[in-house]
């Protein structure tokens, strides 16, 4: 049963913690028909509370995470002084997102999102007590060259990120003028420049319906592609929409991020699973929204439980446990 006071708690928060919608600004809420009606309602009565001026809008589901919104959605986001997207498929890393950064405006992305996470998880997380250590975390990714990435059940990655930043792309959940982020989930991401060897996907790949993975899924990279994905059902549903989207950028090794948000659950939404603490989790496809220069038509995250991470041979995370204070 919906709380709906306990929903319009996390609405507020949305909007006056995470976006700090002042009055009188421009609100644009971006929703779909299989997204739960609730969430732009409340969104909305929490954009009077703070006397912005909020409009709806109402789209299908788009085909592809990160694929780009209709034309007519793309224009009233370009008007828009902030952006809330409650919707079943990203728009997260799309040139419309990127275009609206640019002139200045800010967007939550909210996608997969329910009425029970507006209730609790990771909405709980002190987003601002938060971001410092996230901040530390992007500056190592600032200065570093070599990351090597290993899990107990398989994974052995080495990236090269020289030359690609953190810091700018810190996702805090406080979204400032110019920045986009999906909330609650709280991360430090980087692009990688390549990369080389095995992700074993054992926690979720939360996109296509997939969720938390009947069996572990195993990708090989050679020259900061994926040459191969094999693991049972996830992975038919994964290949086979790589193919049909007939996209060489799709398979590109585009992010490596690591969950910081202590209050995010395992739920096989995207914006909780990548949100984890002790997990870390490998961008695939598109990384124009992250310091990299592919622009793909999709971005699927593949989340692995307790890595150790290594950078330029130093230790910044061991099983999971984050060692960057």
């Amino acid at each position: 049963m919906l709380d709906k006071a306990r929903m319009m708690r996390g609405a507020r928060k949305l909007v006056e913690v995470c976006a700090d919608v002042q009055p009188g600004e421009q609100a644009l809420i971006v929703t779909d028909v299989h997204t739960d009606a609730s969430i732009a309602e409340m969104l909305f009565g929490a954009l009077l509370v703070a006397q912005a001026r909020p409009v709806i809008i109402q789209t299908l589901s788009g085909k592809a995470d990160s694929g780009e919104p209709e034309p007519i959605v793309s224009a009233a986001m370009a008007q828009a002084d902030v952006v809330f997207t409650p919707v079943g498929v990203s728009m997260t890393h799309t040139n419309a997102v990127q275009a609206i950064c640019a002139r200045g405006g800010r967007v939550v992305a909210l996608t997969q999102w329910t009425p029970g996470m507006m209730m609790g998880g990771g909405i709980d997380a002190d987003f601002a007590a938060i971001e410092p250590r996230v901040r530390r975390v992007a500056a190592v990714w600032d200065s570093g060259e070599d990351v090597h990435v290993t899990t107990r059940a398989g994974t052995d990655l080495r990236l090269d990120i020289r030359g690609r930043l953190g810091t700018p792309h810190a996702k805090t959940g406080i979204v400032r003028k110019g920045d986009f982020h999906p909330v609650p989930d709280i991360e430090s991401p980087v692009s990688p420049v390549t990369g080389e060897g095995r992700i074993v996907c054992d926690a979720s790949i939360p996109y296509l319906g997939i969720g938390v993975p009947d069996q572990a899924v195993t990708l090989e990279v050679r020259d900061g592609n994926v040459q191969s994905i094999e693991g049972g059902r996830a992975a038919d549903t994964v290949r086979a929409s790589w193919e049909a989207l007939d996209d060489p950028g799709v398979y590109n090794v585009a992010e490596l991020g690591i969950g910081m948000n202590p209050h995010c659950r395992l739920l096989g939404l995207m914006l909780e699973d990548e949100g984890v603490a002790n997990t870390c989790h490998i961008g695939v496809g598109t990384s124009i929204t992250l310091g990299g220069t592919v622009k793909a038509r999709c971005h699927y995250d593949f989340i692995m439980h307790r890595p150790t991470i290594t950078v330029d041979g130093n230790c910044i995370m061991r099983e999971g446990d984050l060692l960057i204070e």
